[in-house]
């Protein structure tokens, strides 16, 4: 599904955007178009975006966009790296992004949401909050960037709870929110009272287990309290939405080769605690934000 979101100009740059899920998602998918719209303005830009790309269709989206002449090319997200390095070879002249990607090409720039960041937050604070000193994080795919937020996430629990067990578990699927709800529920039953999740839509799967059965919930991305007010106790945020706009707008008008990075010393990841989090808790969290912005902490170690 291809969508044009603008008329087009003699001059404007293009620049299209490929996502695996939908743009209402409230989640990954919905920030990068809105940090696509707010380059389409900022930097008058012709934009397009195409919803719900498989695995089996990502090469022809991006050759097709290629061959109708788009300046540059977004895969949003570490899945299309393999494909969007291939195109990126066929068209040499089009600039290329991909979101946590791991492949390289000269002229193809990886942008970087920070998992490992989100992960440690996530990790300190469900290694204080979790009282059966079992704790789970739940993602879709075993992406390189989601195996570092998975070692992060580890590594800051340990530091503030040694004994603590942590437990990974992968659904295949972004946004099946019966699987996550399903792994949800089967973690729980094995004494996990803290769980997070690097997923979509299928969010919603871990956070109405966490709520229905008790235990506790991390969210990623953006503040969920609101979804599950008695079972979310913080939200470990930062939104690709910067990215997205910096990219498209860096990348259509000055045709410049960097890796960027969004993480707490330069971006929006933080740790957005609720009442449910004891105040002295509360105190900590905001002191290892405060250490990592300083780059006092090395998450990626």
């Amino acid at each position: 599904l291809f969508i044009s979101v603008s008329t087009v100009a003699a001059k404007k740059k293009r620049v299209a955007l490929v996502m695996p899920g939908v743009v209402t998602d409230q989640s990954w998918n919905q920030f990068a178009y809105e940090g696509l719209m707010a380059a389409k303005n900022e930097c008058d830009l012709e934009v397009a975006y195409s919803e719900k790309v498989s695995q089996d269709e990502q090469v022809e989206v991006f050759r097709q966009y290629a061959l109708e002449g788009y300046d540059i090319i977004i895969g949003h997200g570490g899945e299309y790296a393999v494909s969007i390095k291939q195109v990126a070879g066929e068209f040499p002249n089009i600039e290329f992004g991909n979101s946590n990607g791991f492949e390289k090409a000269p002229n193809l720039s990886n942008y970087i949401v920070s998992f490992a960041h989100m992960g440690y937050l996530s990790g300190c604070l469900a290694g204080m909050m979790t009282k059966t000193g079992k704790v789970a994080e739940i993602s879709a795919m075993a992406l390189p960037i989601v195996k570092q937020g998975e070692e992060a996430f580890e590594r800051g629990v340990k530091t503030v709870n040694p004994n603590a067990k942590v437990t990974f578990v992968t659904t295949g699927s972004w946004d099946d929110v019966t699987k996550a709800r399903e792994a949800a529920l089967a973690l729980i039953a094995a004494g996990n009272d803290v769980l997070t999740y690097h997923l979509d839509t299928a969010e919603v799967g871990v956070i109405s287990a966490c709520q229905d059965k008790g235990v506790y919930v991390i969210g990623t991305y953006r503040d969920v309290s609101e979804i599950a007010p008695k079972a979310v106790i913080g939200s470990a945020v930062g939104s690709p939405a910067t990215l997205v706009r910096e990219l498209a707008c860096d990348r259509a008008l000055n045709h410049t080769s960097e890796y960027l990075d969004v993480h707490s010393a330069h971006g929006p990841v933080d740790m957005v605690c609720t009442d449910l989090v004891p105040k002295d808790i509360q105190k900590k969290m905001k002191e290892i934000v405060k250490k990592m912005k300083a780059r006092e902490i090395d998450v990626a170690r």
